[in-house]
């Protein structure tokens, strides 16, 4: 009898922790598909805004550069790093022809 009780709550306990494990998972991939969609959202704000506006600021470009480290880190790459790359190359200052190195 006790055999059976211990290879049932041993099978149960299994199937928990797996069934928990794959849970988890889920759940980090979908938070990581997340954060890089919002990553990358704003990637696209700062783009339309300082496009428009024909320059961007060096403190704007720099925390940029620390957005876009994290989105390529979750593997985000395509558009928004044509974007990151375009402002990049926008002047600082109205009326600026200096571009912004990266670091």
């Amino acid at each position: 009898m006790t055999d059976f009780i211990i290879k049932y709550w041993i099978e149960l306990l299994l199937t928990t922790l797996v069934s928990s494990t794959i849970y988890v998972l889920k759940q980090y991939l979908n938070l990581k598909k997340g954060m890089r969609s919002l990553l990358k959202n704003e990637i696209v704000r700062i783009y339309e805004k300082y496009t428009c506006l024909g320059y961007c600021p060096s403190y704007m470009k720099e925390n940029l550069n620390d957005i876009y480290s994290s989105y390529h880190g979750l593997k985000g790459d395509g558009m928004a790093t044509s974007m990151f790359n375009e402002i990049l190359k926008l002047p600082s200052k109205k009326g600026d022809d200096t571009e912004w190195e990266i670091i």
